[in-house]
């Protein structure tokens, strides 16, 4: 059964790829001004702010298994885990207009240019957040794999 350190390393490309991709197709879907291409783009980031919660949960955890390990730079950890924390917290709201966006404009609503645009400052502010967590995260090490089998 792979560690919390295993399975945060595996998870943690989801919110900074994810983000970025949603941005293309919301960005796109502002720019043609698709209703359904919108949706889609604030569906997606909805499902990459669920993501976002466990790569935080399982980041806590590692903690735990890297601490007092060869090569684990510790002094990273709680500047890594701390910017993650703001990082997580901005998804979140940021997965909550979009979910909000989802709910008041279902149906026959347009979704309004604004609200995409809106989305898009967020989703570029969350994506650059995430990207320097990822680079905070990256100066810890992972030698925490190297007794995996």
């Amino acid at each position: 059964m792979p560690n919390s350190a295993y399975l945060h390393l595996l998870l943690n490309h989801f919110p900074i790829i994810g983000t970025a991709f949603v941005i293309i197709v919301a960005g796109y879907g502002v720019r043609s001004n698709n209703d359904r291409i919108k949706r889609l783009g604030m569906l997606m980031l909805v499902l990459v702010g669920l993501i976002t919660v466990p790569v935080f949960i399982s980041g806590n955890k590692a903690e735990g298994t890297v601490k007092g390990l060869d090569g684990i730079q510790e002094e990273y950890i709680h500047p890594h885990e701390d910017f993650a924390k703001a990082s997580m917290i901005a998804m979140e709201v940021t997965a909550g207009i979009s979910l909000l966006g989802l709910v008041i404009f279902r149906g026959q609503k347009n979704v309004p240019v604004w609200y995409g645009i809106l989305l898009l400052l967020f989703m570029i502010a969350v994506n650059g957040m995430m990207i320097y967590t990822g680079h905070l995260g990256g100066k810890i090490s992972h030698l925490e794999l190297m007794n995996l089998h």
